[in-house]
């Protein structure tokens, strides 16, 4: 009997037949991209590309995930599947750098922060929930 971890071939396996039996076919093309990129790197290096952890990979692959996943869907489409917005301060970026830029706080000591955080607050590409 084998004990222990599973071995990092079928562990790469596990997340596109996870994926496949959580999403069904056709699975959506931001699943199919992280499950592909989970087959061609460990999770944890893509989870940190994406920003996430490695659980949040895991729950969005098995159709789990209870936290926004629209949002988890446009940092794959733009770190993982090269999707691009035009920034009116950065001009053309991925739309993975778009989400992070919107989550950072307001930078006085910064003149590009401070006007990528006012260009953010009305921006079309702005996707963050206000809090308070």
């Amino acid at each position: 009997m084998n004990r222990g971890p599973i071995s990092s071939s079928l562990a790469k396996l596990g997340a596109i037949a996870k994926a496949r039996s959580a999403w069904g076919e056709p699975m959506p093309q931001e699943i199919s991209a992280l499950a592909e990129a989970c087959h061609a790197q460990t999770s944890r290096a893509v989870a940190k590309r994406l920003g996430y952890s490695e659980a949040v990979i895991s729950q969005v692959l098995a159709r789990k995930y209870p936290g926004d996943v629209a949002k988890v869907f446009a940092t794959i489409r733009g770190a993982l599947m090269g999707e691009t917005v035009i920034c009116p301060i950065l001009d053309e970026i991925g739309r993975d750098r778009c989400l992070d830029e919107q989550a950072r706080p307001f930078a006085a000591t910064n003149s590009t922060r401070a006007r990528l955080y006012h260009a953010c607050q009305t921006c079309q590409h702005r996707q963050q929930k206000d809090i308070a």
